[in-house]
């Protein structure tokens, strides 16, 4: 197995854990084993989920994960937008959310990546979104929302998903320089020409510009690990290596710019 020891010393890489399998244990120690030193959580994966691990388990996970050497970037929780809408689904959003702040409160406080919905022109919506970030303040628990749009609420941090930006035809890179104040959490995905996301780094059909968007972390000032996304990946493990291998070419200048 190839070390990724001394790629990425900057914007490091944090690889979400729930595509990689139905062992979270040994996923993480086979993360471990490549050298990645963060990894990203979901809240939402079985025997992670906050119902799934109470106060023991909770630090017996932290005490893996330090043997492992490996650190929490964040958790993820993506639930349907429409569910905050929905008055049938609204109060299960919601309470997966404290489960969730709570959970993520007791990790360490790491933060929470979620979708809201979008355009925010419901009267209804005003309430709960002002009780997620209560939630979230009461537990000292970043937030950051994924929904792409320019209206954003201004009690709640901001997350970039480049290949959500690229399906509605935005610019990851424009993305991060307009929220750089406000960025919690940055993530690395392409679009492929199949419209499934994928790797960086394919040598057919990706459109990310993975050095602009780099440029745009670094000059942004984002100093968080870079969160791996390999939902739909067809071979999450050898994506993993490529999206390494590309991301450190960025750095180093050996990646030329998209034209």
């Amino acid at each position: 197995m190839q070390s990724m020891a001394g790629i990425h010393p900057q914007l490091p890489l944090a690889p979400t854990l729930g595509p990689l399998g139905d062992q979270p244990r040994a996923a993480l120690d086979r993360l471990a084993a490549m050298e990645f030193r963060y990894v990203q959580l979901s809240a939402t994966q079985p025997g992670l989920r906050p119902r799934d691990l109470d106060r023991s388990a909770r630090r017996d996970l932290l005490v893996r994960l330090r043997r492992l050497e490996l650190q929490i970037s964040g958790l993820d929780l993506w639930i349907p937008p429409a569910h905050f809408l929905d008055p049938a689904h609204v109060d299960r959003a919601v309470e997966a959310v404290r489960a969730a702040v709570e959970l993520a409160g007791d990790l360490q406080r790491c933060p929470i990546s979620l979708e809201l919905p979008r355009p925010v022109d419901d009267e209804s919506l005003g309430p709960v979104i002002e009780a997620i970030a209560e939630l979230a303040l009461r537990a000292g628990v970043e937030l950051a929302d994924h929904a792409v749009a320019d209206a954003t609420q201004d009690h709640l941090g901001i997350g970039i998903d480049p290949a959500a930006q690229l399906s509605c035809n935005e610019d990851p890179a424009a993305a991060v320089m307009k929220h750089a104040d406000r960025l919690v959490a940055a993530r690395l995905c392409d679009l492929l020409a199949s419209g499934m996301r994928g790797p960086i780094g394919e040598a057919q059909g990706g459109r990310l510009d993975v050095l602009s968007y780099r440029v745009a972390l670094s000059v942004g000032g984002y100093d968080r690990p870079v969160v791996v996304d390999a939902r739909q990946w067809s071979d999450p493990w050898s994506g993993l290596t490529q999206t390494a291998r590309t991301w450190s070419a960025a750095r180093t200048g050996d990646l030329a710019p998209q034209g």
